[in-house]
Parts: structure tokens; sequence; C-alpha cells
């Protein structure tokens, strides 16, 4: 009341004074706002906002909260009803409640089966299910923190878990995949991997990054680092880190046969040939063989088709005509493939496909292609 006396001296600002103060007594009150910060290793990050309590983050992320003393001893804090404003507090993944998580497909070309029914854009996976690529099919799946995976052809893999931390945005992912090759990116918008693991018949890769790929076959694994980090495991579980541009192969018993760098891109990309439909571009040093994709977008995430070539002088086949993006990669002696170069192609003409979408070959293996 002294306050609002005093500004009985100034008649002209009263009524607004008065006006303001009604105005934020009717406002609700202030709310902290959380503010998760991804993952690292093992533990969810937040960052402390104003009015945090150990008790509070404890009943909020792992809706127990007794579990604050463990918080409060992991991340050193003396009063836990004080925590210092913008601290980074680490939340054991381990304590923090999971729930189902789905994937969608967002792209299918080809034939791609789930549990043997035909998979279509829209469809919306689960764990447990059994997706196959067959013939020239591909496919890309999104989980819910927005990675993407993509099936190349020929690839068989299982969503073994399909799970989501409750309340921090984060997903919990293990792919088994038997044969061929899944390329990932993992939490593109970069709130952090929860945990992302990709299963051979011999090695576990534990993904600490955001793009890797894995291929397999019966000769065993080739496992490739874009960005980020990764953990490979093999059967006696000794790890082999990974990290950005490397790569590792092993054989089918699990066995480490060396990691090198990725090759570099293939320079010199162009459409060439009568037709404007053959691909040349530079050899790359060290590579013995090339892996040609067809997708169309700029990010090769809805691929078109996927295949090895030799070398230079490729012959290009769309499944329909109009523009797309053609990527390039070499492949060392190990089997390990290097870094992509793109070249966008204003036009490619469609092939003559068989009944399984693969592409009808001339004798020399070109694609038959249609006027």
């Amino acid at each position: 009341m002294n306050r609002l006396r005093s500004l009985s001296a100034f008649p002209d600002v009263r009524p607004l004074a008065l006006t303001l103060l009604s105005a934020c007594l009717a406002l609700p009150p202030i709310v902290a706002r959380a503010e998760p910060m991804g993952a690292q290793g093992d533990d969810f990050l937040y960052r402390v906002e104003q009015h945090d309590t150990l008790e509070q983050l404890a009943r909020r992320y792992t809706l127990r909260t007794e579990h604050w003393p463990a918080l409060q001893r992991l991340n050193q804090i003396d009063d836990p009803h004080r925590l210092p404003i913008g601290k980074v507090l680490r939340i054991p993944l381990s304590l923090i409640p999971e729930q189902p998580a789905t994937a969608t497909a967002i792209h299918v070309t080809g034939q791609v089966t789930a549990d043997g029914r035909p998979v279509r854009p829209g469809d919306v996976l689960r764990a447990g299910q059994s997706l196959r690529s067959i013939g020239d099919g591909a496919a890309t799946l999104r989980l819910e923190d927005q990675s993407l995976l993509t099936l190349t052809p020929g690839a068989t893999l299982e969503l073994q878990r399909l799970q989501s931390f409750q309340g921090t945005g984060l997903t919990d992912t293990q792919i088994s995949i038997d044969r061929g090759t899944l390329e990932s990116t993992v939490a593109p918008a970069g709130t952090g991997v929860g945990r992302f693991e990709v299963r051979t018949p011999a090695t576990v890769t534990g993904v600490r990054g955001t793009r890797l790929r894995v291929h397999t076959d019966a000769s065993g694994s080739r496992h490739e680092v874009l960005q980020g980090r990764a953990a490979i495991a093999d059967p006696t579980g000794a790890e082999q880190s990974l990290g950005q541009d490397r790569g590792a192969a092993y054989d089918a018993r699990g066995a480490l046969l060396g990691t090198q760098p990725l090759l570099p891109p293939p320079q010199g990309l162009q459409m060439a040939g009568s037709d404007g439909q053959r691909l040349n571009f530079d050899p790359v040093p060290k590579a013995v063989a090339y892996t040609v994709r067809i997708a169309l977008d700029a990010e090769g995430a809805r691929l078109e088709s996927s295949r090895r070539v030799a070398g230079p002088g490729v012959p290009l086949r769309a499944r329909s005509g109009g523009p797309r993006y053609v990527f390039v990669r070499g492949i060392d002696a190990l089997g390990i493939e290097g870094r992509d170069a793109a070249l966008a192609v204003d036009s490619l003409r469609a092939g003559l496909t068989a009944g399984d979408g693969s592409p009808v070959l001339t004798a020399d293996g070109a694609p038959i292609l249609l006027d």
C-alpha cells in the first residue's frame, strides 16, 4: 500500500500503474521450461532452468522422486534444492522409462516386404518386424526422432527394438541386418543420439554420431562412419572405436581385418555418350570397384537404385523418365566404401524392368532403355 500511496503525487501515472499491476496479477504463474539437450554416452543431458530441483527432475524424467540422490552423486551437486542455472546435468538413460515407438516408411521403390507383406509409403512399422528388399527394391524409414534408415537392394533386416525414452525426444533403436546394406542418418536435427545399435551376424555397432553405413554378406561386414563416432564390438566383446571418415572390415567370424580412412569422392562426374545416358568420372586411387546410386533427392534418402560397377563409363537408367541425383563412391580392397560424389542429372531415360523390379540388361550388362 505504501508503494501505491506514493504514486498519488503523480496523478497521470497512477492509473497506468494500477492497470499494469492488475495485468501482472492476472498472469498465470511462470513455469520452468524443460531444456533437454540430447544424449551423451549412456546419459540424457539436461540444462538447468530457474526453480529446478533434483527431486522435480527425478520425478519428471524417471517418474520416481527417490532417484534424486543418484542424480546428486552423479552430478556432484552440493544442494539438491539450489541448482546452478545453466548447469548441464546427466540423467542415466537406464533410469528413464521407455515406451513403444514406431518407424514410418516414407519412400519405397520396387518390392519391399515386412513379414512377407508389401510395404507402401506411409506404412507404420513396429518392433519385431522383418524387412526385405527384393530385386532392385529399396526403402527409407523415418524414426520418431527423425532418424532415417535406408535399405538398399537385397537387404534383409529386423527391427529388433523400437522404443523411445519418455519425455526426452530420444529413441532406443536396435536393427539386426543379416544381408545387404543399411545406411543411417541418426538424429539429424542435432537432438543427440539416445541408443542406436546395428547388429550383423558377428558384430554390434553402437552409434555415437549421426551418419553410418553397415554392409554384411557371407564374407563378413564393413562399417563406415561419415559423421560422428561408432563403437564396434566383436564376438569376444572387444571394441573398436571408429571415428569420422574411417571404415572397418570384419570377417564372417567377427575378426577385425583392418581399419582405413574412407576413400575420397570421385572427381569429374559427367554424363557422356551419344545419348547422354552414360556416367563418366575420374578413377579413385586404391579403388577396386565403385557403388553407383540413383535417388530422387539431393540427400540420397529416396533411393531408386544401387549397384556395384567396375569403373567409369556406366550406363544409367531410371524407373521413370525425369531428373535424378547420381551418387558415386569408391570401394577399397577391404570392401570399405568411401565418400560420395554427387551429380544432378536433368533427365534420365526409363529402363526396362523385370517383374521383381530389377533391370533387364543386355548381354554386356547395360540396362535396356525405353524410348
